[in-house]
């Protein structure tokens, strides 16, 4: 398991998080990195979606608390990351492996370094269970609905 690398699928507000630096920029410094138009927006679906293809945790960067540019978008994300980190438990995913930060870095300087300490934090829980989900896919690219994609 020393070569163990955890897969981290970041999910960010394009209004808090990175928008006044150019969007490739950011991208050639963070795989699997998802600039969404309000976290709000992010479904279950995208959460199970991203364990499906193999990630190993989910780092969402909402807007700060009371400044969400579509006004309670970052509240309705923390009430659905609070609800999705108990239907993980249940089917055997640590809640750990789902995280969100509520605040802003308009150059997205520190977006490196948060993806980072999650990667630091799940690889002490080690590879993500299966449970129901399918069999753990190999080191390539995570593929996810939204956000600029290359082809």
């Amino acid at each position: 398991m020393s070569d163990y690398e955890p897969r981290v699928v970041c999910f960010s507000c394009k209004f808090s998080w990175g928008y006044l630096t150019d969007e490739d920029t950011l991208s050639s410094k963070i795989d699997n990195w998802i600039p969404l138009i309000c976290t709000g927006k992010i479904d279950a679906t995208h959460i199970l979606d991203a364990f499906n293809a193999g990630a190993d945790g989910i780092l969402i960067l909402g807007c700060p608390e009371g400044d969400c540019h579509y006004q309670d978008g970052n509240y309705e994300a923390k009430k659905r990351v609070y609800l999705i980190r108990r239907l993980l438990e249940s089917v055997g995913i640590e809640k750990e492996r789902i995280r969100i930060e509520l605040s802003a870095d308009a150059e997205g300087e520190s977006i490196p370094r948060l993806v980072e300490e999650m990667r630091t934090e799940l690889a002490k829980l080690g590879p993500a269970k299966n449970g129901p989900l399918k069999e753990r896919k190999p080191n390539v690219a995570i593929k996810a609905i939204g956000g600029k994609q290359d082809g």
